[in-house]
């Protein structure tokens, strides 16, 4: 029978019902411990005697326990009193989504903020080993104050729990073993199969696209229809419902819903990840073409990559043994819009890579011509600053269905043209036209080049037009290297690959993108194994990717501390491509690894050399600088960074770090409050500016700056061995040589370079600082 207010659970005092459903009863008590209200949950009397029943609400209860999150309900006991099994938990103000999507759907802007808050309940749950298995409306708890919480755990299936109880029934109509609520469940729920963590993705998909829409992915009249929708049909598109989202969160939301589980989204983090990017970006979203002209869009750009190619390689075969163009400069396409910016630097790009695969010709890389993006530059000023004797420049149009390109190869010592072209395509005909353009390149080209040379060109590329599109695309966000986009190149890079397989340039994007947010973003287990299995896959489908190989290097490095396996694989890119500016760059993490100081700037200033003007490669090489302890030389070199780039935060992140250890601390301070003001989510800008506190500023302030880091780290991403300095700064060396031991554990990236970090230089007398060097192979003399 229903309890009544006044009734006791032990020290819990019953105040009012809240509601029942078939899985319990919840009630509003008080603490008269603690004197706080609380929502008590028992089981019903047609249930209390159910030994599944039973065990499922005990499973609910094991699995709330596990979890601290902030959009996870917050259990706070558990007892038996009165014949009665309950639980106790907070008590929530405000309304079940259900309830809110009963007065209609919700602006796209806040169910993209709402849905990232509800990926991160469930990555907290599948961390776990818990899987939900009952996501719906009714279970997602909006508060009052605007958070979002996950509830009832009723169906989860916990690692521990008995796997019986994973065969209850709870549905009518349907297959004995089904478990979930109908119109929620993936496609694995309805055929009866056990559900992992892709399924509370899938049932995650279900609710988004109800709150975008305000209708129901599935329907059917009855039960087994739904079912069967559920298995064999596509909801709607998003876009039919008339209601307002960009076309970005539509595909987050379709990829969620995808009937095989390894087309969903890999986690619920990932999930989390894509959805924070709408829900930070400003502004209303954007006109969007038709989905068939944006691929023949991509056909055409496709097919002028290589008609560019071809006139470009014919010029330069011709000219050879005279007046030969043996440099060349690609300058970013400029379009008639903004929304085109992913196609003209994708074009920019690929023309980049496709003409690096030309014998005896320097074309200099993205990240020294990309500087020009925008500001219509002199070709001879630009070719006299990138030390290149051609410039070719381009400019794209789309008017009604045609895609209308100029472009012009221009002498860099007199300004003078030496050839140029307007190209209009009708984008209907652009798959034809590809094809016969393909025709007139082989046929050029093949009495010059050796068949070795010909594949070298056209190193990792795709014959599946769509997917080079999302290749440029992956490659255009990821590119920008914020928060707000590092997802966005993720999940095209992986929409690439599931179109085409064997794309060996997606995976090697797949890789770069993991490399990037390692450590900084996320926890090293997470993403580097998939960082490795992106490059490996690469270099299977072709060995003779330059690139791939430094990212294989990369990987030695960073996550398996085989320096011996790193520098072959360094010096393997360099062979395939002598003038692959970043092989001669990563080739000096392994160097500076090792203590080999000199080799390593050597091979920075080889970089600098064949990319004069790249960011980054002055960035890195002021990052050897400083870990060889030679402060002034960093400083000079990440200045030069900062004069190519000012927000570029890679740089300003290093260069406080070079400032700190000269004792510039008021320079250093402002160099990482820029760094945060841009990127605040950043990990080792967080720990750093803490570490300059404590080496800086008042004991108390230090402090507090230090207990923000800790908090963050309950619900964000800090790295441990970041951690581990500002112990070091604080003079707490037992505390400093936990966190490197665990991070040595995690495979933490950074750990690395432990012999050389100037940030550690108080512990290396510790026996157990020793004991990690040589742990990593890096016992021997210090810096």
């Amino acid at each position: 029978m229903p309890l009544k207010p006044g009734d006791r659970l032990g020290p819990y005092a019953i105040v009012a019902p809240i509601g029942a459903g078939g899985m319990g009863e919840v009630y509003k008590a008080r603490d008269t411990r603690l004197n706080r209200d609380v929502a008590v949950k028992i089981l019903p009397d047609h249930l209390a005697r159910d030994p599944q029943a039973l065990a499922r609400f005990r499973r609910e209860a094991e699995a709330v326990a596990a979890l601290s999150h902030p959009n996870v309900l917050v259990l706070y006991d558990v007892g038996e009193a009165e014949g009665f099994d309950y639980a106790v938990m907070e008590l929530l103000e405000g309304e079940t989504l259900r309830d809110r999507l009963s007065r209609g759907p919700i602006a796209w802007r806040k169910v993209a903020e709402l849905g990232a808050a509800m990926a991160q309940g469930l990555a907290a749950a599948h961390s776990k080993g818990i899987v939900h298995r009952d996501l719906k409306p009714g279970n997602l708890f909006l508060t009052a104050d605007g958070r979002v919480k996950i509830l009832d755990f009723g169906l989860a299936q916990v690692r521990s729990a008995p796997q019986a109880s994973d065969e209850t029934a709870t549905i009518p109509e349907a297959n004995p073993q089904v478990m979930g609520t109908i119109g929620y469940m993936s496609p694995e729920q309805v055929r009866g199969e056990k559900a992992e963590a892709a399924s509370d993705i899938f049932s995650l998909g279900c609710v988004l696209y109800e709150m975008v829409t305000g209708q129901r992915a599935f329907r059917g009249n009855s039960a087994t229809e739904t079912m069967a929708a559920i298995l064999k049909e596509d909801p709607a598109p998003v876009a039919d419902s008339g209601k307002i989202s960009p076309p970005e969160l539509d595909r987050v939301i379709e990829r969620c819903l995808a009937k095989n589980p390894a087309q969903r989204f890999h986690s619920a983090h990932d999930l989390a990840f894509a959805l924070s990017t709408f829900s930070s970006a400003a502004g209303e979203p954007k006109t969007f073409a038709p989905a068939g002209r944006r691929r023949m869009w991509m056909v055409a750009a496709l097919a002028l990559v290589v008609l560019l190619t071809a006139a470009a390689g014919v010029y330069y075969w011709s000219n050879r043994g005279g007046d030969t163009i043996d440099s060349l400069a690609v300058l970013p396409f400029a379009s008639g819009s903004a929304d085109d910016d992913w196609l003209s630097d994708g074009i920019t790009e690929t023309l980049i890579n496709s003409l690096s695969g030309l014998p005896h010709l320097k074309v200099m890389s993205r990240s020294a011509v990309f500087r020009y993006k925008g500001k219509d530059p002199n070709p001879r000023s630009a070719g006299r600053e990138l030390g290149v004797r051609a410039v070719l420049m381009g400019r794209l149009a789309q008017r009604g269905d045609n895609l209308s390109v100029s472009v012009e190869l221009v002498n860099a010592a007199d300004n003078s043209q030496i050839w140029g072209e307007r190209y209009n395509r009708k984008l209907a005909d652009a798959l034809a036209v590809e094809q016969d353009i393909a025709n007139q390149i082989s046929g050029h080209l093949r009495a010059r080049l050796s068949a070795a040379e010909k594949k070298q060109m056209s190193r990792g590329q795709t014959g599946n037009p769509e997917a080079y599109q999302l290749y440029l695309k992956g490659r255009y966000y990821t590119a920008k290297f914020d928060t707000a986009n590092l997802n966005k190149g993720l999940d095209y890079f992986r929409q690439a690959i599931a179109l085409d397989p064997n794309y060996a340039l997606a995976y090697d994007g797949l890789c770069y993108y993991y490399q990037l947010v390692e450590d900084m973003y996320f926890p090293v287990a997470e993403v580097m194994p998939k960082a490795k299995e992106a490059a490996q896959k690469a270099l299977a489908i072709d060995e003779g990717i330059a690139e791939s190989h430094v990212q294989m290097g990369n990987m030695y490095v960073m996550y398996d501390f085989d320096w011996a396996a790193s520098e072959r694989e360094y010096k393997r890119a360099i062979a395939l491509s002598p003038d692959y500016a970043p092989a001669h760059e990563y080739y000096g993490w392994v160097l500076t690894v090792l203590g080999r100081y000199d080799e390593a700037v050597a091979q920075g200033r080889r970089a600098e050399a064949l990319d004069p003007t790249s960011t980054e490669i002055a960035g890195t090489l002021g990052w050897w600088l400083y870990m060889a302890h030679r402060y002034d030389g960093a400083v000079a070199e990440l200045s030069k960074c900062l004069d190519l780039d000012p927000d570029y935060t890679y740089c300003g992140w290093l260069i406080g770090q070079a400032y700190a250890q000269q004792g510039r601390m008021d320079k250093a301070s402002a160099a990482l409050d820029k760094v945060l003001k841009i990127d605040p989510g950043w990990s080792f800008a967080l720990t750093d500016a803490a570490r300059l506190k404590v080496l800086a500023g008042p004991r108390a302030e230090a402090q507090r700056q230090l207990e923000q880091v800790l908090a963050r780290a309950k619900t964000g991403h800090i790295s441990k061995f970041g951690l581990a300095t500002v112990y070091a700064a604080l003079g707490d060396r037992a505390r400093s040589l936990d966190l490197l031991e665990q991070a040595y554990e995690e495979r933490a990236p950074m750990i690395a370079f432990l012999r050389s970090d100037p940030e550690l230089d108080s512990l290396r007398g510790e026996p157990r600082f020793q004991q990690l060097l040589k742990k990593l192979n890096l016992a021997g003399a210090q810096p």
